[in-house]
């Protein structure tokens, strides 16, 4: 797989730039925090404005974008991106936040995510499926979701997962399948798995390109 360009590593890198300098606007980062999770709390029970998910959802060992968003009657866009790996890691990325207008929305995440790769609109529950099985086949391998799930996860509330009967590929032929990724600590994760499955329980591939989730950082 071809490495990233240098035009996208600087688009990547101004997003970063871009997504500080707003923090640095928003004051201390406890009391933005707050002050975010009651916005996206009071959000789930503003009308649903869209729901996408990856086209490629139901192919084993996929790693996809989840994005659901919620519209106030004020213009105020409310959303939770998700960037879940179906093979192995579950939510390797989240981002759950609210933007003032649908323009901003707009520019700042739903072009740059629905570029990034194909995406199909999907019902609430079908999203929220995806998400929990993820997460759980994740749980039972020893990750845990990335440190922004839970906010991200506050726009799906009242989402109802159990009411969707579309079955969710986990793994690959019966094993994990872990991808590697440009921020993954490939010797932790495969050590992890070794220990709990043996060498040869679980699939491997690395150096494969993954979706540039528009908040996509660096956890190191």
């Amino acid at each position: 797989m071809a490495k990233q360009s240098a035009k996208q590593r600087q688009k990547s890198l101004q997003r970063k730039r871009d997504k500080r300098k707003r923090k640095q606007k928003a004051g201390p980062v406890q009391h933005r925090a707050r002050s975010m999770r009651g916005l996206l709390r009071t959000s789930s029970s503003w009308p649903l404005h869209e729901c996408w998910i990856a086209k490629e959802w139901q192919e084993e060992g996929a790693i996809v974008q989840v994005v659901v968003s919620r519209l106030s009657s004020q213009g105020q866009v409310a959303a939770g991106v998700f960037l879940v790996d179906l093979g192995c890691l579950g939510v390797k990325n989240a981002f759950g936040g609210v933007f003032d207008t649908r323009l901003t929305y707009a520019q700042e995440l739903r072009e740059h995510t629905l570029a990034t790769q194909e995406m199909i609109e999907c019902s609430l529950d079908l999203a929220a499926k995806v998400i929990r099985d993820a997460v759980a086949y994740a749980r039972d391998l020893g990750f845990s979701p990335h440190r922004d799930y839970r906010d991200a996860m506050l726009v799906l509330s009242d989402a109802n997962p159990d009411a969707c009967d579309e079955t969710v590929p986990l793994g690959m032929d019966g094993k994990p399948f872990f991808v590697s990724g440009p921020y993954d600590n490939v010797d932790r994760i495969m050590a992890k798995l070794t220990r709990r499955l043996g060498p040869d329980g679980f699939h491997f591939m690395a150096g494969l390109e993954v979706p540039d989730c528009v908040y996509l950082e660096d956890e190191d």
